[in-house]
């Protein structure tokens, strides 16, 4: 008797899935992270890898959740591929999941963070697709997989008996996948990512990763464990110039942490790969708010905006430039700023966009959550001899009715409010502000589209919509709409 189910996918229940070892499937669509879904009679099946249209083969993953509607599966094999697989060229393509779509073609990559981009706006911003602007696609020209875009990553860290796995977790892989290699790393990351690999080669005393120390700490009440290492972060924007931080589990207070940077294992192993790095990539260790810098520098320059901006530890920023430099080139037009406006950056982070218009307004000012952020931004604007941005610490509701309060006027501006919603309380604040036009930059497509049906409601209408393909080769895209108020 075959181990394998060959039927149409469509009359298949989830109860017949788990009791099948292997199925042969049609693969109906993609789902929300480009894996391929096929629908059950009373749910769905994910199928990482596979393609729309595709006849596969595949094994129903272990211990998926009682009661689930959607379960997972493993592909074995492609029977009928679809005409836009491609070879991804990366030999972990299967076991890593980090690029979700390097076996389709860039294409059909693209039209596929499109229809992402209408689907959210019609599903929550309330805009049927015939009502939509058509979708404009922000990428490098000319389009290619987007291989070596990628400057920063962060590493979890295990021990395994005697050695360390660096890399990023993954569900189709029990071992950590490395990164000291990974193509959509630029040249100059892989380098430092192989350095703090190889600080860890040869140890005759290794750290404990967070597991080990969480779980000696659960088991003896009282006990001061080893300090375990969480993750570690790597930035390197330039050719031989970066940062690194070692992140621990956390520490109870100041003396605490101190005391966890001198342990043995750890300080034996931060004092190899500070003389491993090179002379101008920064070494930190860092647990929960506590720092402890290691070795110069502590800030780098990154090019943004054709500006050199100054970043460090505490800043988020791009985790691609490339790609990051089309979105910034497309948001300047977009707002077609001139000298007599004022422009207000909600989420302004390190100052970036504010800093990139201060010469196209009569004022700039940047809003963020993040102080370190603020602070920076403000160095940002010393080094770059600029006296017309200004730039305020504060929550997106606290800090828009503090301006609006003070009488403050601005003809336009941009929001960027990383993964959650700005809100509609917070937003309600741009109409007494004055803003006439406006550029939403979503990280999250489906929270950026809460918020541009909430804007709608208050008289806004969109007028623009892009897919900003920030990330090549993943399925994340930033949602950009720009939305024009009647006044």
């Amino acid at each position: 008797m075959s181990d394998t189910t060959e039927t149409s996918s469509s009359s298949l229940s989830l109860a017949e899935v788990r009791r099948a070892l292997e199925l042969e499937v049609r693969i109906d669509d993609f789902g929300f992270t480009g894996e391929g879904y096929v629908r059950l009679q009373d749910g769905w099946l994910s199928v990482h890898g596979a393609l729309p249209g595709e006849w596969v083969r595949v094994r129903l993953q272990p211990d998926q959740r009682e009661g689930a509607r959607r379960l997972y599966a493993d592909l074995v094999e492609v029977l009928e591929p679809s005409p836009v697989r491609r070879d991804p060229l990366c030999e972990r393509d299967a076991s890593c999941r980090g690029c979700q779509l390097r076996h389709l073609s860039v294409d059909e990559e693209l039209r596929f963070k499109v229809r992402g981009i209408q689907e959210v706006v019609e599903k929550f911003g309330g805009v049927p697709p015939g009502e939509q602007p058509e979708v404009e696609i922000l990428t490098p020209q000319p389009t290619a997989r987007g291989d070596a875009y990628r400057y920063r990553t962060s590493l979890s860290f295990r021990r395994v008996g005697d050695r360390v796995e660096l890399g990023l977790y993954s569900p189709a892989s029990e071992a950590l996948i490395s990164m000291s290699d990974c193509p959509a790393l630029t040249a100059q990351t892989q380098r430092v990512v192989a350095t703090v690999e190889r600080s860890l080669q040869g140890l005759n005393t290794l750290p404990w990763d967070a597991h080990m120390a969480r779980e000696v700490s659960a088991q003896v009440e009282g006990f001061e464990v080893a300090p375990g290492v969480e993750q570690i972060r790597v930035v390197v924007p330039n050719h031989g110039v970066g940062l690194v931080e070692v992140r621990l589990t956390e520490a109870r207070d100041q003396e605490h942490f101190e005391a966890q940077c001198h342990s043995e294992a750890l300080a034996g192993w931060l004092a190899r790969l500070s003389e491993y790095l090179p002379p101008q990539v920064g070494l930190a260790v860092g647990s929960g708010s506590f720092r402890a810098y290691l070795k110069e520098p502590t800030r780098v320059r990154i090019p943004l905006g054709r500006l050199q901006m100054e970043v460090g530890y505490d800043d988020w920023i791009h985790a691609t430039l490339a790609p990051a430099e089309v979105l910034y080139e497309a948001l300047e037009h977009w707002l077609e700023p001139t000298r007599a406006e004022r422009f207000l950056d909600v989420g302004c982070g390190i100052g970036t966009i504010a800093l990139m218009l201060a010469s196209r307004v009569a004022e700039a000012v940047g809003l963020d959550q993040n102080q370190a952020s603020i602070e920076s931004a403000e160095i940002n604007a010393v080094g770059q001899g600029i006296d017309n941005a200004h730039f305020v610490a504060g929550g997106w509701e606290t800090g828009l009715r503090r301006l609006a309060a003070a009488g403050e006027r601005f003809e336009l501006a941009t929001i960027n409010p990383m993964r959650e919603p700005v809100g509609r309380r917070a937003l309600a604040y741009l109409n007494p502000l004055g803003v006439e036009r406006l550029v939403y930059l979503g990280p999250s497509p489906a929270a950026a589209a809460r918020d541009l049906g909430a804007l709608r409601e208050m008289g806004w209408e969109i007028d623009r919509l892009a897919a900003a393909n920030l990330h090549p080769a993943t399925y994340h895209t930033m949602l950009v709409a720009r939305l024009r108020r009647e006044v």
